[in-house]
């Protein structure tokens, strides 16, 4: 069974860390996808600015982690709870399965910056609301909320 959670923001935002090995700040907000009980994956928001914030993903290898749900979920607090106008990821130049993810999900680059990345040259990527896709999706917990 599929169940978005924001239980244990604690655990989730420790488990996100060492899923990334990379420090995120004390305010980070987590939204999680367990599976059967086991967390699949963390989506954290971190760096609040009045129009913007960052996301960052991580999940477990060869898991099907993503749901309808969980889309709708991520996209959902910062552009209609929060009230941002853009998500901000940042994402290391060779890390393509990330730059694949964040390209399907609708994230377009706005800037390459060489070296700027612990692992090399750092790529930021954003997404608008009016360019988010899955505040529209049907979904259980959309409903839920709407009711």
């Amino acid at each position: 069974m599929r169940m978005v959670t924001t239980e244990n923001q604690r655990y989730m935002g420790d488990w996100l860390v060492r899923m990334m090995n990379y420090p995120l700040p004390e305010e980070t907000v987590c939204i999680g996808q367990e599976i059967d009980g086991v967390l699949a994956a963390v989506v954290g928001f971190c760096s609040f600015m009045p129009n913007a914030c960052q996301m960052h993903i991580a999940t477990v290898d060869e898991v099907n982690w993503m749901s309808k749900d969980l889309l709708w979920a991520c996209f959902d607090y910062p552009f209609n709870v929060l009230g941002v106008k853009v998500i901000l990821g940042q994402i290391c130049a060779s890390n393509e399965d990330a730059l694949r993810l964040n390209r399907h999900l609708g994230f377009k680059v706005v800037a390459e910056i060489p070296d700027a990345h612990m692992d090399g040259d750092l790529v930021i990527m954003a997404m608008r609301s009016e360019d988010c896709r899955w505040l529209d999706i049907n979904c259980p917990l959309r409903k839920l909320k709407e009711n």
